[in-house]
């Protein structure tokens, strides 16, 4: 079984068997704490994992300008040789003949040297890059696969088998209360942001007139400063409702970290958490889109991470997909807006639609 766990932190195997070990993980504690500890003992890899830095865009240029222009003339033997007298070997002085013979290929070795290197980084840099973006496009799936699991736990206690409830109004009226109500249920490894390693971790500039305090809760053991990286405890729910203005809207900016979350449905009941169904096209969390760009025929369009070329969306069935954002309208449940073409609540009980931390379920509705 261990192995089966394995393949299905790593996102795997088929279908059918992440629907099976979904499915009994569900009803099975031991298997649940089994599959964290496997977790626990690969994050050592992510956490030690070095990003390479990639090699600047214009090397391969660089490399190819330091070539000579062309070979350097050569005398024209031909004529020489007729015009050269006749001399037996016994009288060529071998040694002088080899040194001239070797700085004439130490001359045409280099150009050949460099051709080979120019050669070699125009086919080893897009691998570069390529490994690069598939490093932390998986470590990114990781993240969403361990918070995946802590949602699965959550479904598990709730007497309705309900995803988090993102409140229509008020301090819990926020994408991002998916983690506080995580760690309120004791969920969560580590109460800090979720960063995606391919947008990497944002710094925050304190406003001259608000003090490092007035962004984060009382008892956070994190500190503000100019360029210092954001990184603070959860405040419960609860603690919501008593945050200053400056301390609450910070906290639903941030809490989320990089990534998006389910605002909910729209059912027979009215505006509600989604029940959990294990459905493969539901989407319940994904990778935060970065914002908006005009592009040159004027239109606006969608920035990702994962360098602008799509997002990990995770599915109620437990799988994590890799979904390019130029193919996002094209699906038959967009991930990022609601059947109705917004990013708000979905407009049914099968209508996924998700949003970053900071965002609440409906345009009007009311934070505080």
């Amino acid at each position: 079984m261990h192995e089966d766990l394995l393949g299905y932190l790593l996102g795997s195997l088929e279908p059918d068997e992440m629907q099976r070990i979904s499915d009994w993980l569900r009803d099975n504690p031991e298997g649940q704490a089994q599959l964290a500890e496997i977790e626990r003992n690969l994050r050592p890899l992510e956490e030690g994992f070095e990003a390479i830095e990639a090699p600047s865009e214009d090397l391969l240029a660089r490399t190819m300008a330091g070539i000579p222009a062309g070979l350097p003339p050569q005398a024209d033997e031909s004529s020489d040789r007729r015009d050269a007298p006749q001399v037996s070997l016994s009288e060529v002085d071998l040694m002088r003949e080899s040194g001239a013979r070797s700085s004439r290929w130490n001359r045409f070795d280099s150009i050949g040297g460099l051709l080979s290197v120019a050669v070699l980084l125009a086919l080893l840099l897009p691998t570069i890059a390529a490994g690069r973006f598939e490093s932390r496009k998986v470590a990114c799936q990781d993240q969403l696969r361990e918070l995946g699991l802590a949602l699965m736990q959550y479904v598990g206690r709730d007497h309705q088998g309900r995803l988090p409830q993102v409140a229509q109004s008020g301090p819990e009226a926020f994408a991002g209360v998916y983690l506080i109500r995580l760690a309120d249920a004791g969920l969560l490894n580590t109460t800090d942001p979720r960063w995606c390693p391919s947008a990497g971790k944002p710094r925050f500039e304190p406003s001259p007139t608000l003090q490092p305090s007035d962004f984060y809760p009382p008892h956070s053991n994190s500190t503000l400063s100019t360029g210092t990286l954001a990184t603070r405890t959860l405040p419960s729910a609860a603690q919501l409702h008593h945050l200053p203005v400056n301390q609450l809207q910070r906290t639903q900016q941030t809490v989320g970290g990089h990534y998006a979350y389910n605002l909910g449905v729209i059912g027979d009941q009215g505006y509600s958490s989604p029940r959990y169904e294990a459905r493969t096209s539901f989407a319940i969390m994904s990778d935060a889109p970065l914002g908006k760009t005009i592009a040159a025929d004027g239109t606006i369009q969608m920035r990702f991470s994962h360098g602008d070329q799509g997002l990990n969306v995770l599915y109620e069935d437990g799988a994590v997909h890799f979904l390019r954002g130029d193919a996002l309208d094209a699906l038959p449940d967009n991930p990022l807006l609601n059947h109705s073409g917004t990013n708000e609540a979905g407009v049914n009980i099968d209508d996924a639609s998700l949003a970053p931390s900071w965002q609440p379920p409906f345009t009007g509705s009311p934070q505080r």
